[in-house]
């Protein structure tokens, strides 16, 4: 028997077929949310591409909130019903969870490249650890894993969607020279369209992708430099007080697009600097592990190893 696995994000879906424990490389593909007008439609596409037979259930990260029952994209009208997808599909089981928590299952089953270090410390024991697994692409949100004697829970947040703290706006605005009244939340200055929108309100023009203003910095464009380097600084900032929140002994590990070009860099030293400084006076704390998940189908080896979990 065979189950599928998804791993559905604000730009591509991404799916994969599991037997016995292991996915088939073969049968992994990626689809364009644009092309699709629901996560159904490109569940049938990929059925029918890859024509496997006897499926037993559907496992299905989705970047958005939900409850275990329901879920829903947070960037498109795309909803996602456990007991819908069940009856539609013959599926005897059907999974839903957060991408964030996919990529905290998948910490225990990466390949021994699939992280980069960006910061070296010494991790906690395996028993009682807690680890943070932090996305930043399309939006910004973050999956505080422990391990137990159980295995590993990966707990839910939005941490995306609170108030800009202090340590992230005055040099935001000192940035620009002015409020930045358009930021109501976190993620809408660090993901990839709070990098556009950054970089046309200190340079007047017209939006453009994360990707082309991380490009031009690439290029030289000294705009485009100050506008990584300042979102560099302040995704430092938040790191320091999302440490303070979860004390992620096990380490901190950042996830998506945007993050992963950011650190390929040379704005990488300017995030180490300010993440590795002691984040409050009040007390002090030691060096935390930094790393990039680069192994592309992680959230789908999270999937696997949710759907493998004790219930």
């Amino acid at each position: 028997m065979a189950q599928i696995l998804a791993d559905v994000g604000g730009t591509n879906v991404r799916f994969a077929c599991a037997r016995r424990g292991t996915i088939d490389a073969s049968l992994t593909r990626r689809f364009q949310n644009d092309g699709y007008a629901s996560f159904d439609a490109a569940l049938i596409a990929y059925l029918a591409d890859v024509k496997v037979a006897k499926i037993e259930a559907l496992t299905v990260a989705v970047a958005g909130p939900g409850d275990g029952v329901t879920a829903r994209l947070t960037n498109r009208d795309w909803q996602f019903d456990a007991r819908r997808l069940a009856s539609d599909h013959g599926l005897q089981g059907v999974n839903l969870m957060n991408d964030l928590a996919a990529l905290g299952y998948a910490l225990d089953s990466l390949d021994e490249g699939g992280l980069r270090p960006v910061v070296q410390a010494e991790t906690g024991s395996a028993a009682q650890m807690q680890r943070l697994v932090i996305g930043i692409g399309t939006g910004f949100n973050v999956s505080p894993v422990l391990s137990h004697a159980a295995g590993v829970s990966c707990l839910l947040a939005e941490a995306g969607l609170v108030s800009l703290p202090s340590r992230m706006k005055d040099p935001l605005e000192k940035f620009l020279g002015r409020s930045a009244d358009w930021v109501r939340c976190v993620e809408d200055v660090l993901s990839g369209p709070g990098l556009s929108r950054l970089h046309s309100e200190a340079t007047g023009c017209a939006a453009v992708d994360a990707r082309v203003v991380l490009e031009e910095a690439c290029s030289g464009d000294v705009n485009a430099i100050a506008s990584r380097a300042i979102f560099a600084r302040m995704l430092g900032e938040y790191v320091q007080d999302l440490r303070l929140l979860y004390m992620p002994s096990g380490g901190i590990f950042l996830a998506g697009s945007v993050v992963r070009a950011l650190l390929d860099s040379p704005a990488r030293a300017i995030f180490i600097e300010t993440v590795s400084a002691q984040p409050t006076v009040k007390s002090t704390l030691p060096p935390v592990a930094i790393s990039v998940i680069t192994q592309d189908e992680a959230a789908l080896l999270g999937c696997l190893a949710y759907a493998r979990s004790p219930s």
